[in-house]
């Protein structure tokens, strides 16, 4: 289970770092950061979580795995831009797409850290 945890934290880390990282690349300033990192830490363990039960539970290839990885993303995006809608200042471009880009950001940096672990 310590392994579990650690993981959800690695992971919670690395989405922080990249979408606040993105965030200041877009000129997201002042309390929308605290936000944005507030609001990943409602949905980001949830995520990563329910994600670990399906490569358990289906293994890494199925269908049903990428089905409920898709669904859950798809979640956190809606979530978010549910909390950016009501909270933050930042219109620049619309608060669906800032969750959009932000959380798409995440999930291939995501990715990428996965292939580089199964490579090593």
């Amino acid at each position: 289970m310590n392994s579990v945890i650690v993981s959800l934290l690695l992971s919670l880390a690395l989405t922080l770092t990249v979408e606040l990282s993105l965030s200041l690349l877009l000129k997201v300033r002042g309390k929308d950061l605290l936000i944005i990192s507030l609001a990943n830490l409602l949905t980001n363990p949830v995520v990563n979580y329910c994600s670990y039960w399906a490569f358990y539970l289906f293994g890494f290839r199925s269908v049903y795995t990428v089905a409920i990885i898709i669904l859950l993303e798809v979640g956190a995006v809606f979530i978010e831009y549910f909390i950016y809608k009501h909270l933050i200042s930042f219109d620049r471009f619309g608060k669906l797409k800032l969750s959009l880009i932000l959380n798409g950001g995440s999930f291939i940096a995501g990715i990428a850290v996965s292939i580089l672990i199964q490579t090593i």
